[in-house]
């Protein structure tokens, strides 16, 4: 009894945060929102340590089980977080808010991808994704500010319950069909049972329609980018960087781990998403006059293309993908960093025309900005171009040529829009004075970096371990 709660540990460190932190909000006269952050990192390195300690062992190994696999998505949303939250105190600092429900809902947002990362069952996602559609809405809504946002919030809670429902009758029906939950006994099925019904089919695209719409693929991407738009900078980051990795895990472990059997059908399904989201974020990007709202169809785009490192359905495509996501989120950590160090006159900006001549008093901020957004164009060396040639490697393989001269025109369109912004920020005329930046986001861009120009040095070097871990992953 007691080894498994000491295999708990990871999950039961991010529950413990919750009493302390709901302790010290009630009792402690002297916090500030830095509070809640110096006490959540201890948490999240406790988690983080004791999830490496016992990556192999399981207390429900036919529910949730610990791998080499999920530790790697696991540490990699940790550190993820924590860069995040750190940044995050600096922004409640500056507006003297409290963070205590901020740090909160964001720990109890871990707890539940380190759950649904472990998942071995579709028990555990027609739990846990409803309930990370009740946190999206808290952690937005207990932000609101404006009509605009109160009208992004209602749309959201009724579409994510809309795809919830959507979710358990993919998974109900799976059951009846299969008699099972466990990812192992319905792939067994999948493999025995041919021709297979079309409830079945159905059923399977039920499920990853709803994950689909949590990723936020076009056309399911109207809520994630109208939170984006209004959201605070913190939740706005927070749901920008870390979600991609949690939900893509989620994709690979269904897509390879259990429906492979329906390759020949999953692969046009997946492709019909990927391509849609390419073109609805590069040709939506051109339009936007404010830089989080470009970014938040640059995600939808990069998500496309994370889509499209899988259908292949090779162990290549796994580490491809990975590779991929890594880099974007590793671009738009740094991105939403720079955001962080705008301001004009005591207010966070990101309006392009308040942006005009940027670089003549922010010379640092627009250099690691126009860096950023070149990896993200996917232009050598930078590390955006190794994930398009992997992404375009396996197409060539797939003899996708048509979908390779689609992504080649969207590739044009996106860098348009981000040209609109270097020429924004190096071309135009200075309107605005920015208020001084922190020596906090210096830093942190800094590190973020040299990470960058590391990986361009020897690539391959940061993501071998990943790769092999990946490779091995279902069989």
């Amino acid at each position: 009894m007691l080894q498994k709660w000491l295999i708990l540990i990871p999950e039961l460190s991010m529950l413990a945060y919750l009493i302390v932190a709901a302790f010290v909000n009630v009792y402690r006269e002297e916090k500030t929102a830095k509070t809640f952050f110096t006490l959540g990192k201890y948490f999240i390195f406790v988690s983080m340590f004791f999830s490496i300690i016992f990556y192999n062992k399981s207390v429900f190994p036919d529910i949730w089980q610990n791998t080499s696999y999920t530790v790697l998505f696991k540490i990699t949303i940790y550190l993820i977080a924590f860069v995040w939250f750190y940044l995050s105190s600096k922004y409640f600092l500056s507006k003297n808010r409290s963070s205590y429900a901020y740090y909160s809902l964001g720990m109890l947002f871990l707890l539940l991808f380190s759950i649904l990362l472990s998942s071995q069952s579709l028990m555990v996602p027609a739990i846990i994704i409803p309930c990370l559609c009740i946190l999206t809405w808290l952690i937005f809504h207990l932000f609101l500010s404006a009509e605009e946002t109160i009208a992004a919030s209602r749309k959201y809670i009724v579409f994510a319950g809309l795809f919830c429902i959507i979710l358990w009758c993919g998974i109900f029906i799976l059951w009846k069909q299969t008699g099972s939950l466990e990812y192992f006994a319905i792939k067994n099925f999948l493999i025995h049972n041919n021709p297979l019904s079309s409830q079945i089919i159905m059923a399977i695209f039920f499920i990853l329609a709803s994950l689909l719409f949590m990723m936020a693929a076009a056309p399911f991407h109207f809520c994630f980018v109208g939170i984006i738009s209004v959201s605070i900078l913190p939740v706005a980051g927070f749901l920008t960087v870390i979600p991609p990795f949690v939900y893509l895990s989620c994709l690979i472990s269904l897509v390879f781990g259990v429906f492979s059997p329906l390759e020949d059908i999953l692969r046009p399904f997946l492709l019909s998403f990927a391509l849609f989201s390419i073109i609805i974020g590069s040709v939506s990007a051109n339009s936007q006059k404010r830089l989080r709202d470009l970014f938040a169809f640059s995600s939808v785009y990069n998500l496309g293309f994370m889509l499209l490192g899988l259908i292949s359905f090779s162990h290549g495509s796994i580490s491809g993908s990975f590779a991929f996501t890594v880099i974007y989120v590793l671009s738009m950590l740094g991105v939403y960093t720079i955001f962080l160090g705008i301001k004009l006159r005591g207010d966070y900006t990101d309006s392009l025309e308040e942006l005009n001549g940027m670089s003549s008093s922010k010379p640092y901020l627009s250099s690691a900005l126009l860096i950023l957004m070149t990896s993200l164009m996917g232009i050598p060396p930078l590390l955006g171009f190794l994930g398009r040639l992997s992404v375009f490697n396996n197409l060539i393989i797939q003899d996708q040529w048509s979908s390779i001269i689609i992504l080649t025109f969207c590739m044009l369109f996106m860098a348009n829009a981000y040209v609109q912004v270097i020429k924004t920020i190096y071309f135009e005329s200075p309107k605005q004075k920015f208020d001084r930046t922190g020596k906090a986001i210096y830093t942190c861009l800094f590190f973020n970096l040299i990470l960058v120009f590391l990986s361009i040095l020897n690539p391959g070097y940061w993501l071998n371990d990943a790769e092999i871990i990946l490779n091995g992953v279902f069989g």
